[in-house]
């Protein structure tokens, strides 16, 4: 997928400082970054343009799994990816039905090398 002029991303973890360094490492490479904390603002982030390119999301959000917010990101933009960031991977695969279900699922600690090779293979981002 190509993205045009800079992929963004929206990262929603209810671990503010977790999300906030994950969008500064990837800003420094490259990526326009927002950051939602909860269910509410990520589906408020996601019900304006522009849409974003990729979804990052926790699996396990206060009040809401991931899939839910997956789910819903996919009505807008069917073609999202998603990543998801678990410290529970076993839970996965019963979470990923329907829209979201070829997610990719990164554990925690996330290893923010083998996510940003994923992220390469799957996108180009403009040098």
């Amino acid at each position: 997928m190509h993205f045009d002029p800079v992929p963004l991303v929206l990262v929603v973890d209810d671990d503010t400082r977790s999300a906030r360094r994950l969008a500064q490492l990837l800003r420094e490479d490259g990526y326009a970054v927002e950051v939602a904390g909860d269910r509410a603002a990520a589906v408020g982030r996601l019900s304006r343009l522009p849409l974003p390119d990729i979804l990052i999301t926790d699996m396990q959000l206060r009040h809401v799994d991931g899939g839910a917010v997956a789910r819903y990101a996919r009505v807008g933009r069917p073609n999202i990816s998603v990543f998801f960031v678990t410290g529970y991977p076993q839970l996965a695969p019963a979470k990923l039905g329907g829209p979201g279900a070829d997610a990719v699922v990164f554990t925690k600690p996330l290893d923010y090398e083998a996510l940003r090779a994923e992220l390469d293979r799957q996108c180009t981002v403009p040098s």
